[in-house]
C-alpha cells in the first residue's frame, strides 16, 4: 500500500473514534421518570422483564425492557420498584353509568381507582353525560379516557326501549344516527335481543342502516347480541363487534343450559372472516350468585365503597343469599354460565380478539372492582393470565377509534403511560391484579385516595 493511502486511512480511522467517543459522551436529556427494578408484563403477550427499567416522559414511554438495557439518565426522578410489579392500565369496553351526572363521575373515578384507565359507556348516555365523557376522554386527570355510544337503539316495546332510541323506519333511524354523531359520540349501541313478546327486535333493514349511516358518519356500531344468526346478519352488513356471547342470556330462555350452546364453523368463520370482536361480559352473569356464594368478599372496604349500597344490603342478608343458591334452575344456570366461559374459549382458540369488557355500572357489577373479577372469569375459562392481561389491555385498546391506532394499551415505546403497579405477580395468580399500589394516568400518578368515597 502506498504510504500516503496508509496515512489517510489512519487519518479516517481517527476522525471515526473520535467522532464515536464525542457521540457517546454527549449527554442524554433527563426522563421525567424512570421506575426501577419491578417485572415489566407489556400487554404485547411477550415474556415479562424480570427485572425492567421504564423511562417516562411527557406522559409517555419513552423506552421499557431490561434495567442492563435501559440507561436512567441524569437527573431523573426515580421509583424504587424492586419486588413489584407493573401492568398497563385496563381497557373495560362495557361500562353503563346510571344516575345524575355527579353519580357518573363518582363511577368513573372508582374504575380509575381499580387501574382502569380507559373505559367505553355502551349505550346509556343522556347528552350532558356525553359531554363529560368527552371530558374524560380529553384528558381530565381524575377520571380515566372514556369513550361513549351516547344514547343506544332498540325497537318499540324492544330491550332497553324505555330510554333508547327506537326507530321504526330506515330513514328514522339515519337520522338518530346523525344526531349521536352530532354530539360527538364515537360508537352505535343497538340491542338485538328478545323480549316476553316476540318480534319486537331490530328488524334487520333497520340494522343495516344504523351499520351504514354509523359508518358514514365516522362511528363504530357495536351490539348486543345472544343469537348467532343475528350475528351472522349483522357480519354481512358491515359490523363486527359484539357485546355478551351467543349463548342465550337475556329474555325469553335466559340461564336455561341450550341444546347446542357451541358456536357453528361457519359463523367463527365468518368472525374471522371480518376481524370480529367480542367483549363477553362473563361477571354480569355469574354475579347474580357470586356474593352468594362468597359472602366474605363483601367484608372489604374497597368493594363496599364502590358497590351500589342497595346492593350490598341486599347480599348482606344471610336469607336473601340462602334463597338464591336454593332457587329451582340454580345449577342450571350455572351450567349456562360454563356454556358462556366455553364460548370465550372457543373463540380465543380460533383467533378471534376477546377483549375485555363486565357490564360494570348494572347492580351486581360493581365499577372498578368487576373488572378484576372478570378477569379471574376468563381464567376459570381457560385462557391463561398473560392472555387474559392481553385481553384487558392491548386487545381492548385495538377496538377503540381510530381502530388499531391506539396510543395506549401496552407499555412500549412511544405509548401513553397509562399503567397499575402491583404488589404480587399476576402471571401466579390473576387475583393479584387487585394488590395495587400505585395506578398512573398519562404519566402521573393518580391519587387513589381522592378518588374513592367512604362508605
Amino acid at each position: 500500500m502506498p504510504r500516503h493511502a496508509a496515512v489517510s486511512l489512519l487519518g479516517l480511522l481517527t476522525v471515526a473514534f473520535l467522532a464515536a467517543c464525542g457521540a457517546d459522551s454527549e449527554p442524554v436529556e433527563p426522563a421525567d421518570l424512570a421506575i426501577v427494578g419491578a417485572r415489566l408484563i407489556d400487554g404485547t403477550g411477550t415474556e415479562p422483564v424480570a427485572d425492567s427499567i421504564i423511562l417516562i416522559d411527557g406522559g409517555r414511554v419513552r423506552t421499557a425492557g431490561p434495567s442492563d438495557a435501559v440507561e436512567v439518565p441524569d437527573g431523573t426522578e426515580v421509583v424504587d420498584a424492586a419486588g413489584k410489579t407493573v401492568i398497563p392500565g385496563f381497557v373495560d369496553l362495557h361500562a353503563h353509568y346510571g344516575g345524575p351526572v355527579e353519580a357518573t363521575e363518582q363511577a368513573l373515578r372508582s374504575q380509575l381507582y381499580y387501574g382502569v384507565t380507559t373505559t367505553r359507556s355502551i349505550g346509556s348516555d343522556t347528552p350532558e353525560k356525553v359531554a363529560l365523557m368527552l371530558e374524560a376522554h380529553a384528558g381530565r386527570p381524575d377520571l380515566p379516557r372514556a369513550f361513549t355510544a351516547g344514547l343506544g337503539f332498540s325497537y318499540p316495546g324492544g330491550f332497553n326501549s324505555s330510554f333508547t332510541n327506537t326507530p321504526t323506519t330506515e330513514e328514522d333511524a339515519r337520522a338518530m344516527v346523525r344526531e349521536q354523531a352530532a354530539l360527538g359520540v364515537h360508537y352505535t349501541k343497538m340491542w338485538i335481543n328478545e323480549v316476553a313478546e316476540p318480534g319486537l327486535k331490530i328488524p334487520p333493514e333497520i340494522r343495516a342502516a344504523i351499520v351504514d349511516e354509523s359508518y358514514q358518519n365516522g362511528l363504530i356500531p357495536v351490539a348486543h347480541i345472544n343469537e348467532e344468526a343475528d350475528g351472522v346478519q349483522l357480519l354481512e352488513v358491515g359490523l363486527n363487534e359484539f357485546m355478551h356471547t351467543t349463548v342465550r342470556t337475556f329474555g325469553p330462555g335466559g340461564g336455561v343450559p341450550m341444546e347446542d350452546p357451541v358456536p357453528s364453523q361457519a359463523f367463527l368463520d365468518l368472525c374471522l372472516e371480518k376481524s370480529c370482536g367480542f367483549a363477553p361480559t362473563l361477571s354480569i352473569v355469574q354475579n347474580n350468585w357470586h356474593f352468594a356464594e362468597h359472602p366474605e368478599l363483601l367484608e372489604d372496604p374497597e368493594l363496599r365503597a364502590v358497590m351500589n349500597p342497595r346492593v350490598l344490603e341486599r347480599w348482606s342478608n344471610e336469607e336473601t343469599r340462602a334463597a338464591v343458591l336454593a332457587a329451582d334452575g340454580f345449577e342450571g344456570r350455572k351450567l349456562s354460565f360454563r356454556h358462556m366461559q366455553d364460548f370465550v374459549k372457543t373463540l380465543h382458540d380460533h383467533g378471534i380478539k376477546v377483549a375485555l369488557g363486565t357490564d360494570s355500572g348494572t347492580p351486581n357489577v360493581p365499577m372498578g372492582w368487576g373488572t378484576h373479577h372478570e378477569l379471574e372469569l376468563y381464567v376459570e375459562a381457560g385462557l391463561t393470565p398473560m392472555e387474559t392481561l392481553v385481553a384487558a389491555t392491548a386487545t381492548g385498546a385495538g377496538r377503540v377509534p381510530p381502530v388499531g391506532e391506539a396510543d395506549f394499551g401496552t407499555l412500549t415505546a412511544g405509548m401513553s403511560a397509562d399503567l397499575i403497579v402491583l404488589n404480587a405477580d399476576p402471571l401466579a395468580d390473576i387475583r393479584n391484579t387487585l394488590e395495587i399500589d400505585r395506578v398512573m394516568l398519562r404519566g402521573e400518578w393518580v391519587d387513589r385516595d381522592a378518588l374513592l368515597q367512604s362508605e
